[in-house]
């Protein structure tokens, strides 16, 4: 079951197209609705485990966010 989608909101660092992600779904500390960081495909970011993309955090090329990785943007 996916836990997020992309909102339709892009942006472009390095060249690269990134897309805004939201949680269609409640999961450890993240809550159905919640808007998430900037990925660049879906590959970026595991739907498994409680893994995740915070605020203005970017993850792309063939970074692979999974199991219970969180990032935040410091």
């Amino acid at each position: 079951m996916k836990k997020y989608k992309f909102t339709g909101k892009t942006k472009i660092v390095n060249g690269v197209t990134l897309h805004r992600i939201v949680a269609v779904r409640s999961f450890s500390n993240v809550k159905e609705g919640d808007i998430g960081g900037w990925i660049e495909k879906e590959e970026n970011l595991s739907h498994d485990g409680d893994c995740w993309v915070f605020d203005e955090a970017c993850v792309f090329d063939n970074a692979e966010v999974c199991e219970d990785a969180l990032v935040y943007c410091i």
